[in-house]
């Protein structure tokens, strides 16, 4: 299966500033993978401050646009990956994720980490299927 990496400019640039060796987002056959995405500002490329649920929103609001860039979205989303640093978040991740999710709830694996050494709590990757 062939893989081809896929350029989001703003995103991709945002994630390279964090010093990520990685791809903002690869496609395999018909499906999208979207690397760990913290709470980007998808105009700014800057790092999102501020309680969980807007952190939360930002990381989503960037997978959304990172998906669109590759030609899926948020309702193609088949499986997502949600790291926080504090268990005591979920709850927060969960008001946000019930709300832009609405439409059906892809398979999701949680997982506490230690802190990133930038200030952000939260980062979703997610496998998309492309229609």
């Amino acid at each position: 299966m062939q893989r081809q990496i896929i350029e989001v400019p703003v995103i991709s640039e945002a994630i390279r500033r964090l010093g990520a060796p990685t791809s903002a987002l690869v496609r395999a056959g018909d499906l999208l993978f979207t690397c760990g995405m913290p709470p980007i500002d998808t105009v700014t490329g800057d790092i999102v401050s501020g309680d969980i649920e807007r952190q939360t929103e930002a990381a989503i609001d960037a997978l959304d646009v990172v998906l669109r860039f590759g030609g899926s979205s948020l309702d193609q989303v088949v499986k997502a990956i949600v790291f926080v640093t504090d268990p005591a978040l979920t709850g927060g991740v969960n008001a946000v994720y019930r709300r832009r999710f609405a439409s059906g709830f892809p398979a999701r694996t949680s997982a506490a980490i230690k802190p990133w050494p930038l200030a952000f709590d939260i980062e979703i990757e997610c496998v998309a299927a492309i229609p």
